[in-house]
């Protein structure tokens, strides 16, 4: 299991610092939404080129425009790049296409998809790569878990190329290992803790638990 850890809030400076600290703690970088849409996908170069070992995800939640849009996430230097499970066919076919080309990854984000397990079934046969359950932030503030979604995709599909994403904390981890997902993805429990390497800590003890 690999942890992803998401950064909205922060700035590309606080993000570099905090790499510079604990990027020993972290699998996947990720550049989210939020701080894309403020700073631009400048904002991914400047990680990359920075800490050009570490893998960097850019949650560009493409929906239209595949080709040039993941293209232009892939120059950034965006190793893997998100799309929209409610996107059409050919745009994940566009997506997917530009990933080949440049040698990267797409992660399909399920945000908000009626139907994850059936929607992967289709994109397994694309070769897509990675699936993200993900329950949206504003829905997790009214106690909703990805938990259901993720049971339902492992008695069809196993836990390989999934990720799990929306209020995950080292409670939630514990409850989903047993489903042997594939990558965690984290925010706001650490954003939000006052000492951010004791709680990337505690989340990979929670990780390690069988």
């Amino acid at each position: 299991m690999k942890l992803q850890v998401a950064f909205d809030l922060q700035s590309s400076n606080e993000i570099l610092n905090f790499i510079d600290k604990n990027g020993d703690l972290i699998d996947i970088i990720e550049i989210g939404t939020p701080l894309i849409m403020r700073e631009g996908i400048k904002s991914v170069q400047k990680i990359k080129k920075t800490f050009p070992k570490k893998t960097v995800l850019a949650d560009m939640k493409i929906m239209d425009a595949g080709l040039l849009e993941a293209q232009i996430g892939f120059d950034s230097g965006a190793d893997i790049i998100t799309v929209l499970g409610l996107a059409s066919k050919k745009t994940l076919s566009d997506v997917k296409q530009a990933a080949v080309e440049n040698s990267k990854q797409i992660m399909v984000d399920m945000i908000n998809h009626p139907n994850p397990e059936n929607k992967w079934n289709q994109l397994i046969n694309m070769d897509i790569g990675l699936c993200c359950l993900h329950t949206a932030n504003d829905d997790t503030k009214k106690g909703e878990t990805p938990l259901n979604d993720l049971e339902r995709f492992y008695n069809l599909h196993g836990g390989k190329n999934i990720a799990v994403a929306g209020g995950i904390n080292p409670d939630m981890i514990r409850k989903i290992n047993s489903f042997h997902p594939e990558i965690v993805i984290v925010g706001g429990y650490i954003a939000n803790s006052r000492n951010h390497r004791n709680a990337l800590e505690e989340i990979h003890r929670a990780m390690e638990l069988k």
